[in-house]
């Protein structure tokens, strides 16, 4: 049997007929976007300052902003910088705005990135226990969710498993989040945490 109406609960109705909801939330985008162009020219003029601090060869691209409307059925906008992406070989910085959760930095590496640093980051684990640093090195490479199962907070009673989660894995991210209620000092927040993540390969 053909449906001749659409079912909408008051709620869904009183959104649908509300323009200034989606008008609001594509300035409050727009505005974030901002800040991470911003964004993107502090890290380069950083790197600039701080040349041979990382190999040369992850910062063959400039960064890149790319935005959604569905993760995990919220919109986001994500900064990618540095940003070397090979199939099974990672070494990204990547700055996130998650709508309605949260706003993070995280260094991901994997295959040869993680080869390469993972002695370094296990020997600076101990030093990050009273960090509110999540560790994540298994499950689905792409979870940002840093409240989901595949991470570990670093100043938790979990951070033990850490040296041997890096040993054993094929991947390592690292991310510092802060709630969205936060998101007044995100330009602050990114800039803070993309320099302290750099200084742990140094």
């Amino acid at each position: 049997m053909e449906e001749t109406k659409l079912s909408l609960s008051s709620e869904e109705w009183s959104i649908v007929a509300d323009p200034e909801i989606i008008l609001t939330k594509n300035a409050v985008l727009r505005k974030i976007k901002a800040a991470l162009e911003s964004l993107s020219h502090w890290q380069l003029g950083f790197v600039r300052e701080n040349a041979g601090r990382l190999p040369e060869a992850v910062f063959e691209y400039n960064g890149k902003i790319s935005k959604g409307e569905n993760y995990k059925g919220l919109p986001y906008l994500i900064l990618d910088y540095p940003r070397h992406f090979r199939p099974g070989h990672i070494f990204a910085v990547r700055s996130m705005f998650w709508w309605g959760k949260q706003v993070s930095v995280t260094l991901h590496l994997s295959g040869e990135w993680k080869e390469r640093f993972a002695d370094q980051l296990t020997s600076r684990l101990e030093g990050l226990k009273n960090e509110a640093l999540y560790l994540s090195c298994h499950g689905d490479e792409w979870e940002h969710d840093v409240r989901g199962g595949s991470h570990i907070l670093l100043s938790g009673p979990e951070h033990r498993e850490g040296p041997d989660l890096l040993r054993n894995s094929s991947f390592i991210k690292l991310t510092y989040a802060a709630p969205v209620d936060q998101l007044e000092r995100a330009p602050e927040f990114w800039r803070e945490k993309f320099r302290n993540l750099t200084e742990l390969l140094r």
